[in-house]
This record gives C-alpha cells, sequence and structure tokens, in this order.
C-alpha cells in the first residue's frame, strides 16, 4: 500500500509515526524548507486537553489523546517534554463556573485534575497568583518542532516539495495534512486560517521562581534559560504571518491583568508569528475526503494540535486499514469532514 501525506506539520508527521508503528511505509511532502515550518514551528507547546463542562463528542476527543501523549511522549529524547504541570486560573465568573463543573464531570482521578484554593494555587506555581484554580499535575510542554522531528525518524520525507494536483501523485492514500492549505485541494471544507503570535519574554526576579505553566485569556510557561514562553494572539481569517509589536503588547497585557505578581514582567526579546487552522464549528476535521477516493483529512487543529493531530493520526490508521476504531463512533461522526455538507443538507430540508 502507496501512503502519501501532504504536510509536514504535526498532523503530517503524527500519521508518519503512526504508520511506521503498524508496520506501514508512507512518503510525506512539505512544501516549505523544514518540516514544522508554520503553526507547529513554535518554540513550546502545552499539550493540555481542551476542557468543557459536559464530557461530550469533543471532550472525548481531548480527554482520549491526552492519555495518548501522556503515554507517548516520556519515551522520545530531545523534545523538550516539561512535566511541570498546568494551572488554569479561574480568573472570571464565566471560567470559575464552567472549570469547577468541569471536575465532577469528567471524573478524573485527582492526581490528573483537581481544584485548588488561591493559596494552594501559589504554593504550586511558585509565585503569588490571586485565583483559585484548576490543576492538571501531568500536563506540561513540548518543542513542537523537535516532536515533529521525532515522529519523521525513519520516514521518507521530501522538503521545498509542494503539491499542486493530488493526481500527480501515484499513490494507494492520500492524506491532507497541511493545515489552510488543504483548502487548495479540498475547497468545499471551512478551514479557516487564524493568525497567532507567541513572545519570548525575559525573566523577572520573581517570574524566574515559576514552576508550572499558568493558562488564563493566554498562557506562560516557566522560563527556560531564563526566557519564558508567552501567548498566544488569536486572529481568525488573517493569513499574515508578519511580526507585530502590537501582538506582543496584547500577550504581555494579559499576562499582567490575570497575574498582577508578572506585571513588571514586559521584557520582550522574541517573537514568532504562524498561521493555523480552524474550522467553522472550531473542532478538527479528521476523516475521509467528501467525494474523493482513498484521499483523507487532518486539518483544522487549532490551538490544542499537539493533542488532536496524535489522536487524528490514531484514527486515520485504524479507518484506511479498517481496524477497530481508536475513537467511539459519536466522536468519528463529529469529527467527520462531511458533516458540514450534512448540516447544509439538513437545514434546506
Amino acid at each position: 500500500m502507496k501512503i502519501t501525506i501532504i504536510g509536514g506539520g504535526l498532523a503530517g508527521c503524527s500519521l508518519a509515526y503512526i504508520f511506521r508503528q503498524l508496520g506501514l511505509k508512507s512518503v510525506l511532502y512539505e512544501a516549505g524548507p523544514t518540516l514544522a515550518g508554520g503553526a507547529s514551528g513554535n518554540f513550546a507547546g502545552l499539550y493540555n486537553p481542551r476542557l468543557s463542562v459536559l464530557r461530550g463528542p469533543e471532550s472525548h476527543l481531548y480527554a482520549s489523546a491526552f492519555v495518548m501523549a501522556l503515554r507517548l511522549f516520556p519515551k522520545f529524547d530531545d523534545i523538550d517534554l516539561s512535566l511541570t504541570g498546568i494551572l488554569h486560573l479561574l480568573d472570571d465568573e464565566r471560567k470559575d463556573r464552567r472549570l469547577r463543573q468541569t471536575v465532577p464531570n469528567w471524573s478524573w482521578p485527582s492526581d490528573h485534575m483537581r481544584l485548588v484554593t488561591k493559596g494552594e494555587a501559589s504554593d504550586i506555581a511558585g509565585i503569588p497568583l490571586d485565583h483559585d484554580a484548576l490543576y492538571l499535575p501531568t500536563g506540561g510542554s513540548i518543542a513542537p518542532q523537535k516532536l515533529c522531528a521525532r515522529y519523521v525518524d525513519g520516514t521518507e520525507y521530501h522538503l521545498n516539495t509542494p503539491i499542486e494536483d493530488l493526481d500527480d501523485i501515484d499513490a494507494d492514500i492520500k492524506i491532507l495534512a497541511c493545515g489552510p492549505a488543504v483548502q487548495k485541494f479540498a475547497p468545499e471544507l471551512p478551514i479557516i486560517p487564524v493568525r497567532g503570535q507567541i513572545s519570548q519574554l525575559e525573566a523577572s526576579t520573581t517570574s524566574s521562581n515559576l514552576q508550572c505553566s499558568l493558562c488564563y485569556h493566554g498562557y506562560i510557561l516557566p522560563a527556560v534559560e531564563g526566557i519564558h514562553t508567552l501567548g498566544a494572539t488569536f486572529l481568525p481569517n488573517s493569513d499574515n504571518a508578519e511580526i507585530d509589536e502590537m501582538d506582543d503588547l496584547e500577550n504581555t497585557q494579559r499576562l499582567g491583568m490575570a497575574i498582577p505578581a508578572l506585571k513588571e514582567c514586559t521584557n520582550v526579546i522574541g517573537q514568532r508569528a504562524s498561521v493555523r487552522a480552524t474550522s467553522r464549528d472550531r473542532f478538527p476535521v479528521i476523516g475521509k475526503a467528501p467525494g474523493k477516493d482513498n484521499v483523507y483529512v487532518s486539518a483544522a487543529h487549532g490551538s490544542y494540535g499537539i493533542l488532536s493531530t496524535l489522536a487524528g493520526a490514531h484514527l486515520l490508521a485504524s479507518m484506511i486499514l479498517d481496524r477497530p476504531r481508536a475513537l467511539p463512533k459519536q466522536v468519528i461522526k463529529t469529527l467527520d469532514p462531511a458533516r458540514f455538507e450534512k448540516r447544509a443538507k439538513a437545514k434546506e430540508g
């Protein structure tokens, strides 16, 4: 079976890894000069489930993917794995209500998820915090670009090789895993480009004591060699990957508002802007491409792509090999690329 993967970010590279684990060969094509040259190339990224009040198809995807990551990532060397835990600050009324319900409804054991008071959160973080928090002790971060490199170790891949037409590819299976560029091959899919910029922040005397990652209406990671990763802005329908100083200002202002102890931590010494992809319903698009024989899609992973790309790779492999599915039927239906067409027809009916 000849398998071609288009796209050298997390979506494509994780597929290459899963296929190799199953004893299958794939060939990956990346249009740019490096792997993870787009949104997957950030300095660091959280592996962090998308939290919701109830357990439904969306939360089941991220919960399952989180478990997959906990098992897989420690097996890899040189991905900058940081097992510091993550605190989600309850810093507004809506989030407070939502996350307080998340804990009992998800029913995770306390060593994976629990609510903590602001005093306990401050002790965990190593800095003063003004809010209670939901604590994920086993959450952490990795370097996405390094993870992509580990994923493709042993896989044939080609850089600087843009694919213009799927008919140019001699393969039994073709997989679109190229972020916003998926629309070039499947324009019927509502893939939306989203500009995001992360900032590198010089650690201050106080912020140097930060011991875990903090999520608010942004996030900050503990300093590595005196530098924090801070992010990220979110601008839908923009494919502009140019650096914007106003985005750095937005990132630092949000940090200071959420965590007053870090209000003076404003010295930006680097940044990176990129374009990631989301969908109309802000849920990944994973499955068989509508109306195309032997063409599959793994796209629109948005801000949680470190996890959803891994789960998506397992799912597509099981679909292609017609093996027991890695996710429940309702989750697969919610991810299905054909869902948008089906919804449109249902409205017309």
